[in-house]
């Protein structure tokens, strides 16, 4: 098994609570079950709407790509995971490159994935373009102080 220790994003686009519910689930239920480094496990943070979450750990590469986006997707919504469309683009939060894939289905988009820093990016690069992101976004994923 090959291993990417990085960070990911999810945003709902529209799912419903509870394919949204089930899908964060499957998600955190990926990385180890143990290791000696903290880091390396699950842990994610969610987005103030709860529309969107970040996910850090040390994931099987396997579980990143888009046939198995599409066969966690198929398995929410009940289909044949070729039913499911993906479009994706390049985006630059830090100086390096995250690609996004939005799922559709039946011209519907429903859900978008970032592999923050790309498929072989390091750990620190990875970092890099999600803490990039969320300065960007820093209105959505801050909570205002009171």
């Amino acid at each position: 098994m090959t291993t990417q220790h990085c960070y990911i994003g999810i945003e709902n686009i529209n799912l419903n609570a509870s394919q949204r519910q089930t899908l964060v689930a499957a998600l955190r239920a990926l990385g180890p079950a143990s290791h000696p480094s903290p880091a390396c496990l699950c842990h994610w943070r969610t987005r103030t709407d709860g529309q969107a979450a970040i996910f850090e750990a040390l994931f099987d590469e396997n579980a990143l790509t888009i046939t198995a986006f599409k066969n966690r997707l198929a398995s929410i919504f009940g289909v044949q995971p070729d039913t499911i469309d993906h479009a994706t683009t390049s985006l630059s939060f830090a100086g390096g490159t995250t690609p996004v894939v939005t799922f559709s289905r039946g011209g519907t988009g429903y859900l978008r994935f970032a592999l923050f820093g790309g498929v072989d990016a390091t750990w620190g690069e990875s970092g890099d373009e999600c803490r990039g992101y969320l300065a960007a976004y820093r209105d959505q994923w801050d909570t205002p102080e009171a």
